[in-house]
């Protein structure tokens, strides 16, 4: 976990444009909590300014929320992802987890590594892996591919993302009548929103999502195809065949010479 003259972090709340905020704590100083303002430096490296102090953790914490939203609502920018000791796992689905297998990314030192008795299902048995490994901070999409990890679903980052899908996922099994038993969402009633079914792996919902996708893109592109002038012959002729038969005009009586 990372460190500032003493503190270790205890959060930290990264906005989309990099800036961001974080708690601190250190036991032994006069006030023990802080919360400072922070940015990665352009070699990666955490740096941290305008700390507010204090000795009441409730206090501090709200100071942190107060900070983001106050932040946040002058600049009207989002929250890309928070940070927390233990708050990224990680799998290693192909070998224990040892020396070289895995990432040390500056500044994003493992917090915590664990090798299971074997290679085990995990995940709610969506996932074989021989253990895991904890960061503060989430590992970059080439860093997870290059040394075979799978993240788990509860990761912030892929939490928010799986929300997202879920709701094209959702909408799109209630307007094709999908059976509960093959569904991959349920509905929350309580929130309006659909959700993933604790089984269902981020990879099955992504590709699932990707699909419906393509196909609304599919429908919308076919609803906005200009019609061609032979397309529109074809269609004034039959309108004309659907036109029913003149009446024939009645003859005018001859009325002879007058």
């Amino acid at each position: 976990m990372d460190k500032n003259q003493g503190y270790s972090i205890l959060k930290a709340v990264m906005l989309e444009n990099g800036r961001g905020f974080a708690l601190g704590e250190n036991p032994k100083a006069v006030q023990p909590f802080v919360t400072w303002a922070c940015y990665d430096d352009e070699h990666g490296v955490r740096q941290y300014e305008w700390g507010h102090y204090g000795s009441d953790r409730a206090t501090l914490e709200q100071d942190l929320a107060n900070r983001v939203r106050e932040y946040r609502d002058f600049y009207k920018v989002s929250i890309h992802h928070t940070e927390a000791p233990g708050l990224y796992k990680y799998y290693s689905t192909q070998r224990p987890v040892d020396i070289g297998t895995f990432p040390k990314p500056p500044g994003n030192a493992p917090d915590e590594i664990v090798n299971y008795e074997g290679r085990i299902w995990v995940e709610h048995d969506t996932l074989l892996a021989w253990g895991h490994i904890t960061y503060t901070k989430p590992l970059t999409e080439q860093q997870i591919a290059d040394y075979e990890l799978r993240p788990s679903r509860d990761n912030p980052d892929l939490k928010k993302c799986m929300a997202e899908q879920a709701q094209t996922v959702g909408a799109w099994e209630d307007a094709q009548r999908v059976p509960d038993s093959n569904r991959l969402t349920w509905f929350y009633p309580d929130f309006g929103v659909y959700v993933p079914k604790e089984y269902i792996s981020p990879e099955v919902l992504a590709e699932t999502a990707q699909k419906v996708e393509l196909h609304q893109a599919a429908d919308q592109r076919k609803q906005k195809r200009p019609i061609s002038i032979a397309d529109q012959l074809k269609e004034a002729q039959r309108e004309a065949n659907r036109q029913p038969p003149a009446k024939p005009q009645k003859e005018a009586p001859d009325r002879g010479d007058r």
